[in-house]
């Protein structure tokens, strides 16, 4: 009878030894771990939820606990608005059915639990499985939110153009047409400027001069335009600018006129604009930018500053 007392409390021992080794595990490796009885459809343990959520597993297993009263489709989605974004639910019902097909899957989402704000996770799913049908699922939640925010500035720097800080010109005219693309029946403005005698301001002052001169048009570019226009470096010094959900002719027309004439501490200069506008221009970006280019020849060719390619003649 002692003996089977002492190696009683020995076990006891060595499960709060295993839990104290686990919980060092999990908070080294920052990661979540929890369990789901899908017969049930209850979620039976939830450890470190801290670290991801700041919310304790015990709170979290309360909150979802009465959804195990409610049918299978009501169960699955009163648990995606519980724990994910509503952008990612299609995401996370994938995930249900892989692990309901004995499959295990990765996916990420946006995950939130006991109220927290949301925060990119990526999971870790697999199911637990008797005589061929899963009966857990037992997952572990990763927190990436610092990978995705330093993916999300390599790919923002990678549209970027290193000298001015405007757009690329890849990534201009990407988003150029995935802007026309998805508002098809608004209008727009695409505008083309140039530095006008570029050349001989360069020949004259040098490169160092011309380089502060492309920099003094970006920075007026940045002031004059709205943060949602799309305002790129198309090269060299010729700059693009797609002017989304034209609404006030009257305004674009002032901001133009702010950008003939651009002056910093050192230099100046005056600048060309060409001017087409979305739909009635073109209703695709080469035939839009054919257009902007034509309007753009004219201001220089007749040095007026300013042409709109539908009051040339035709």
């Amino acid at each position: 009878m002692i003996f089977e007392t002492e190696r009683t409390a020995q076990g006891l021992s060595e499960a709060e030894l295993y839990q104290q080794r686990l919980k060092v595990a999990l908070k080294a490796a920052k990661i979540c771990v929890f369990e789901v009885d899908l017969q049930k459809q209850l979620y039976t343990f939830f450890a470190n939820s801290e670290d991801i959520f700041g919310v304790a597993g015990d709170g979290i297993l309360a909150d979802v606990a009465p959804f195990s009263e409610l049918p299978p489709d009501a169960y699955q989605r009163a648990v995606s608005e519980y724990f994910s974004h509503p952008d990612d639910f299609e995401t996370i019902g994938r995930a249900f059915q892989s692990v309901f097909q004995g499959k295990s899957t990765t996916y990420e989402a946006r995950m939130r639990a006991g109220g927290s704000g949301y925060i990119w996770c990526k999971i870790d799913v697999s199911p637990v499985m008797e005589d061929g049908v899963p009966i857990k699922m037992i997952g572990v939640i990763t927190n990436i939110e610092e990978q995705k925010a330093k993916m999300g500035n390599l790919m923002q720097a990678a549209k970027l153009d290193g000298f001015t800080g405007l757009y690329n010109k890849v990534a201009s005219i990407e988003m150029i047409k995935e802007a026309m693309r998805q508002n098809p029946w608004r209008r727009h403005a695409l505008v083309l400027m140039d530095i006008d005698n570029f050349k001989d301001f360069n020949d004259t002052y040098g490169h160092t001069a011309g380089d502060a001169v492309i920099r003094l048009v970006a920075d007026s570019i940045k002031r004059c335009f709205r943060s949602t226009d799309i305002a790129g470096r198309y090269g060299g010094d010729e700059f693009m600018i797609f002017v989304e959900n034209l609404h006030d002719s009257e305004g674009l027309i002032r901001r133009l006129q702010q950008m003939v004439h651009c002056t910093g501490e050192k230099f100046c200069c005056t600048t060309s604009m060409g001017v087409a506008v979305f739909p009635e221009d073109g209703n695709h970006f080469d035939q839009l930018f054919q257009k902007a280019d034509t309007a753009l020849y004219h201001s220089k060719l007749n040095r007026a500053a300013i042409t709109y390619f539908a009051s040339l003649d035709q």
